[in-house]
């Protein structure tokens, strides 16, 4: 037990030092990154080039990780040179990666994926890069649990700094008036941002400490609410998921999808239960807690197999996604790891973790990966489809792609249509711009085939544009001397995908109300997620008598067809 008399506050001083002698460029980044940050909330979120916070802000956030996961892994180099040479173009090369990034107002599902699996990638590289060796799983685990705790105890202190000083600060307020309330923000930012991460790399062990080949006592405590606690429950849910594949046998069914899920939850508990428990893989005694800690694996390999099947069946009955195409490499890793965990008796641990985030990085970036792909193959499916049916003048416009669905086989259009709302949801309209028009509406059928889940039959279809305020930009129709602003255009009638509307003009003491017809491909055509990337002509509409001018609409199109409007304009009278 440590004295009180033992603690220095020369000492920490000097722990928070060495991490920045250690690990110099991510300070750096995380002193700009906090210094940015302070800088948005004093001008309430502006800078002088918008387009540029998310390289300030991203660049040394997601640098810092990269600086330190690279430092842990080079600082063991035998050659300066080689470390530094190695840094700098790791470096170099995430930086251009940031800047490319930087170009885009929103990122696609693509870049959204690449991103978020890379910055993964990064979080498990702190852990793993230092231990690629044979045999260095005990240290890997001992390193694992150290950093662990170094990144808790750096979120824990803080947090509690934070609340503290926040109150300190309050309690000016409160007993002697003093209205500093202006700072609040300032106080998480420096304390989670900068002092948070700087004591976690204080504890991040080094030298000798980085590679402890001891293999410490399991704590009688923690070893009860493994054994006691943990394990019964991950058995009593594999249980749960035996009996129900027993009942698949019995009844001839095939699994739903929710088993994918739940298969998918006990791997996962697996996989915590064997690393929690490897110390005891390497004791004499513990032999039953050994044994059955070893055969998890093979008692999980039937279960998997029961999560191909229910794979299978989602794929053949609704076809190709991005998360089916994720689950169906997941469920593969699955049985490498439970066969590997096999053949190595649970003692080496290392490859599992390394291996999920080689993985999970090449299906997510590049053109091969999962998203890629699976746009790739749904466009081509559909421009097959349409092609087929006789449509050989490609893209369609939204009236041409309305007559194809009345006249096609009902299952293929469904299908077909079901495809390309998909893409367009999660792609973008650009992704289809190929197939149809900008002005055609997918979506509206009963989605029982294609890529849709089971049971689902469509979901509402929005459009909406407010993006320019054609107040102040807008002619004066000829012909036409008054101007009003309108903002109660009412439906008056639907016709399919014709609407009828009355614009409510109230500038004289009489109500009048000026009829217009519009159709909801008009709409469509003016989406602002369908033209998010380019200025579109407003939509005008004329009856010979008066003219509305569109400056803003939504509309939301429910599974029955049917359109619930909300629209104002520009009036214009003789």
């Amino acid at each position: 037990m440590v004295s009180l008399k033992s603690f220095s506050f020369s000492d920490w001083l000097a722990q928070l030092g060495g991490a920045c002698r250690r690990f110099p460029w991510a300070v750096l980044l995380l002193v700009f990154l906090t210094g940015y940050v302070m800088f948005l909330i004093h001008g309430d979120g502006k800078s002088a080039d918008e387009k540029w916070n998310f390289f300030f802000i991203f660049y040394p956030a997601t640098g810092s990780l990269l600086a330190v996961s690279l430092q842990l892994l080079t600082e063991d180099f035998k050659h300066r040179a080689v470390a530094i040479i190695t840094q700098v173009l790791v470096h170099a090369m995430w930086l251009g990666v940031s800047l490319y990034l930087t170009q885009f107002e929103r990122f696609s599902m693509q870049q959204l994926i690449a991103v978020s699996a890379t910055v993964v990638t990064m979080v498990l590289s702190l852990f793993l890069l230092c231990f690629c060796r044979k045999g260095d799983d005990v240290p890997f685990w001992n390193f694992s649990q150290r950093m662990i705790v170094a990144l808790m105890s750096g979120v824990v202190v803080g947090g509690i700094l934070t609340l503290g000083i926040v109150l300190f600060v309050q309690s000016l307020d409160w007993l002697f008036g003093m209205k500093v309330n202006s700072w609040f923000p300032y106080i998480p930012t420096f304390c989670m941002l900068l002092l948070a991460p700087l004591l976690a790399m204080s504890q991040i062990p080094k030298g000798e400490q980085k590679r402890i080949h001891y293999v410490a006592p399991y704590i009688g405590f923690i070893k009860g609410v493994v054994q006691y606690l943990f394990i019964p429950l991950l058995l009593l849910y594999m249980a749960t998921l035996y009996v129900y594949a027993a009942k698949i046998l019995l009844t001839w069914q095939l699994p739903v999808g929710w088993v994918c899920y739940l298969v998918s939850a006990s791997m996962l508990g697996m996989v915590i239960l064997i690393f929690i428990t490897f110390p005891v893989q390497h004791e004499q005694a513990n032999s039953f807690f050994k044994t059955l800690t070893r055969l998890l694996p093979l008692a999980m390999l039937p279960l998997l197999v029961l999560m191909s099947v229910a794979i299978g069946r989602r794929l053949s009955d609704y076809g190709i996604t991005v998360s089916r195409l994720y689950v169906v490499v997941f469920n593969l890793w699955c049985y490498v790891v439970c066969i590997g965990l096999l053949l190595c008796r649970n003692k080496r641990i290392w490859w599992v973790p390394a291996s999920f985030a080689v993985v999970l990085f090449l299906i997510s970036v590049g053109p091969w990966s999962i998203p890629n792909v699976t746009e790739r193959r749904l466009l081509g499916e559909a421009r097959e489809a349409l092609v087929a049916s006789g449509m050989k003048q490609l893209p369609l416009t939204g009236a041409q792609y309305e007559e194809w669905l009345k006249s096609a086989d009902g299952e293929i259009t469904k299908s077909i249509d079901a495809k390309l709302h998909y893409l367009q949801i999660n792609y973008g309209y650009d992704s289809t711009r190929g197939l149809v028009g900008k002005d055609a509406i997918v979506g509206t059928l009963d989605k029982k085939r294609g890529i849709a889940e089971e049971g689902e039959t469509g979901s509402d279809l929005q459009y909406y544009n407010n993006k320019n305020s054609l107040l102040t930009s807008v002619s004066v129709p000829q012909g036409y001397s008054h101007m009003e602003k309108v903002d109660d255009v009412v439906l008056v009638e639907q016709r399919g995908n014709l609407l009828v509307l009355d614009a409510v003009s109230r500038a004289v003491d009489d109500v009048k109300k000026y009829r217009f017809e519009v159709t909801v491909n008009q709409f469509a055509e003016r989406d602002a997620d369908r033209n998010h990337k380019e200025r579109v002509e407003p939509l005008i509409l004329d009856n010979g008598s008066a003219a509305l001018v569109v400056d803003y609409f939504s509309l939301s199109i429910h599974n029955d067809s049917v359109v619930y409007p909300s629209i104002s304009g520009i009036l214009f009278t003789k």
